[in-house]
């Protein structure tokens, strides 16, 4: 059971916002992947041998640690999550308790049974993101849904071009650390078209790492061929394709000042996970991943996200999944990245493949 929940929530996980379940009432969206990971989670929960397994893991106890103190942080601030909508607060925290399942679920079964829908997963996610931008390019509309309007950029499924411009650089990376370049030269092409600086960013350090660590020449090809793509790439009227826009980057910055200002009010353990929306409305955000995990979860909480993501570093010796890793963090810099659903799936993803299947990918 539990290797076809898996596999059935990598099929899924492509799809992104174009599946969704709205919960009248509760102001919930759920989606078939919050489904599917929840019933995966529960295969491995009601299985003795499973879970003997699961606890000897190397990341099982600072994982553990980290979301006993996410929940601790919601706990001791049940007055304001309940202002905010406590289903609201209780149903974010869930999907950051469920989805690590999909590492655990990975290292349980055979890599070589998953990959290939991992790779088929990833062509779907590539198509749909293309026949937005060719035949959906203008997606102002989707203002009117609470999202962001966006004009000429690739969104895909994930409706928001950065999200989608991080598993794009993440991708190439991978692949242009295992050498193929070939098939890197797609998703080079589908990284830009989103017009996403942070996941440029992300992908030129990248970039840079690999150079260093291998000393290739040919991979500087790679970074001459995005700046010829953000030349060529036809740039109709909008801020959204203006590559010197400020308005997202004093956006951003803001975002940031407001985070650490609500860190700062409660240092231990921060105004409790995702319950930010009842203290400065529906639409606020914090734009950066650490920051808002220490307005919500305090410095206890950042602390142990810090001694789990040291001990997945020491996980990730390969270069292919350590750079895949890599793109994510440090995209998580500039937005609210890591615990957006579908990066938070991929990110536990790809840590759960073994060496082997990227080497052999």
């Amino acid at each position: 059971m539990t290797y076809y929940l898996l596999i059935l929530a990598i099929l899924v996980w492509p799809f992104g916002q174009l599946l969704n379940i709205s919960l009248p009432g509760l102001g919930l969206t759920l989606y078939p992947l919050d489904l599917v990971c929840g019933l995966l989670t529960l295969s491995l929960l009601f299985s003795s041998k499973k879970l003997k397994i699961i606890v000897q893991d190397p990341l099982f106890r600072p994982l553990s640690i980290f979301l006993l103190v996410a929940a601790l942080s919601l706990l001791l601030n049940l007055r304001s999550a309940i202002a905010g909508g406590l289903a609201y607060s209780t149903f974010y925290l869930l999907r950051l308790f469920i989805y690590p399942s999909v590492y655990f679920s990975v290292k349980l079964l055979s890599g070589k049974k998953v990959f290939p829908y991992v790779c088929f997963s990833l062509f779907t996610f590539s198509f749909l993101g293309l026949l937005q931008y060719f035949f959906f390019p203008d997606m102002r509309f989707l203002k009117l849904l609470g999202f962001d309007d966006h004009y000429f950029r690739l969104i895909g499924s994930f409706y928001d071009p950065n999200f989608s411009g991080a598993v794009f650089a993440g991708v190439s990376l991978v692949f242009i650390s295992l050498g193929q370049w070939l098939v890197a030269l797609p998703t080079i092409f589908l990284l830009a078209l989103t017009f996403s600086r942070a996941s440029y960013l992300v992908f030129f350090l990248g970039l840079v790492f690999v150079f260093v660590s291998k000393k290739n020449w040919t991979i500087l090809f790679n970074f001459l061929l995005l700046a010829i793509l953000l030349v060529m790439i036809p740039k109709p009227f909008g801020e959204g394709v203006n590559l010197l826009r400020t308005f997202s980057i004093f956006s951003r910055l803001d975002s940031w000042w407001d985070g650490l200002s609500l860190f700062v009010q409660r240092p231990v353990f921060g105004w409790g996970y995702n319950t930010l929306r009842s203290i400065r409305g529906e639409r606020f955000q914090i734009d950066n991943s650490f920051v808002f995990l220490a307005a919500t979860t305090g410095l206890i909480g950042l602390l142990s996200f810090f001694n789990l993501l040291k001990n997945v570093l020491f996980q990730t010796k390969y270069p292919p999944q350590k750079l895949f890793v890599f793109a994510l963090l440090t995209h998580s810099l500039f937005n609210n990245s890591l615990f957006y659903i579908w990066i938070y799936f991929a990110f536990w993803l790809a840590l759960g493949l073994p060496s082997k299947e990227y080497k052999g990918s």
